[in-house]
């Protein structure tokens, strides 16, 4: 089992005659012993994750807001403790991004990092079992090998977006995406440093609307693919699903959406990990 990692900050030409904006994004590689908490403007990481455990989150600094870098940072800084938690079990995950938000809050809201942002999407793999969460439009997808030598696709994420609640309510349909996704890509849920009341003290509370959680199966051969909006901010899903088809391996596929990312001119910095499980789990 496999973790690759590709982090790039956008610098459009028009920005480079001055001071570079900073990084947005960060992510976090966690396995029974390495930790990494990351915000590069261009970096590259692969490492193994021995004994089936592996821990791995995006988050990406929501632009119109106060130190939207030090949002996506510190989140993860606080998530992704020092010490490993290597005894965790998939299903604590969301408890874990819960008591994360309060501590996160408590430590680092201030008055000038009040309504600081980002968005998060964060897997956690333990004794086969997976979790995945998110908060705002960073995404998830499953990636799963058929029999015909094809890749089936599954979204395990859920956008936070004005756009998607028009999909789940039926006010809208998908192929409408290319004629009005860009008017309602605003974000209805991410993670904020404010001083809202989360109402939440118990495990067995309802989960939240600004937390969506999944929970499955590790399969052999599975992928999964996380990134920040940068990506499928610039790639469309069928782009996507090209790309990984064509190439001869996940960390190559990787590479080639990284690739095509640069080539399309994105406007967003972006963030990729790929979790590569072995052909038998």
């Amino acid at each position: 089992m496999h973790l690759h990692a590709l982090q790039q900050v956008h610098h459009p030409a028009a920005q480079r005659h001055y001071a570079p904006a900073p990084q947005q994004d960060a992510l976090a590689l966690q396995t029974r012993t390495q930790r990494h908490v990351q915000q590069t403007a261009l970096g590259q990481w692969s490492l193994p994750a021995p004994g089936g455990w592996a821990w791995l989150s995006v988050t990406d600094g929501v632009v119109s807001s106060p130190c939207a870098d030090l949002a996506s940072r510190s989140f993860l800084q606080v998530l992704h403790p020092a010490e490993l938690a290597q005894g965790l079990n998939a299903r604590q995950l969301p408890t874990l991004v819960r008591r994360a938000r309060q501590d996160w809050r408590a430590r680092y809201l201030k008055p000038r990092t009040q309504g600081a942002a980002c968005t998060l999407a964060s897997l956690l793999l333990a004794d086969g079992q997976l979790c995945a969460v998110n908060s705002g439009d960073a995404r998830i997808w499953r990636l799963r090998p058929q029999a015909d030598g094809s890749t089936a696709w599954l979204q395990v994420s859920r956008d936070h977006t004005a756009w998607q609640q028009m999909l789940d309510d039926g006010e809208a349909q998908p192929e409408q995406a290319e004629e009005y996704a860009s008017i309602y890509q605003g974000l209805l849920h991410c993670l904020v440093l404010d001083n809202e009341d989360d109402g939440w003290d118990s495990e067995d509370a309802p989960a939240e609307d600004w937390l969506h959680i999944w929970h499955g199966q590790a399969q052999p051969g599975d992928c999964y693919l996380l990134a920040t909006d940068g990506l499928h901010g610039c790639l469309s899903d069928g782009q996507l699903q090209a790309l990984w088809q064509a190439a001869a391996s996940p960390a190559q596929a990787l590479q080639a959406l990284h690739s095509a990312y640069r080539r399309a001119g994105a406007q967003d910095d972006v963030s990729l990990v790929l979790l590569e499980l072995p052909d038998a789990v």
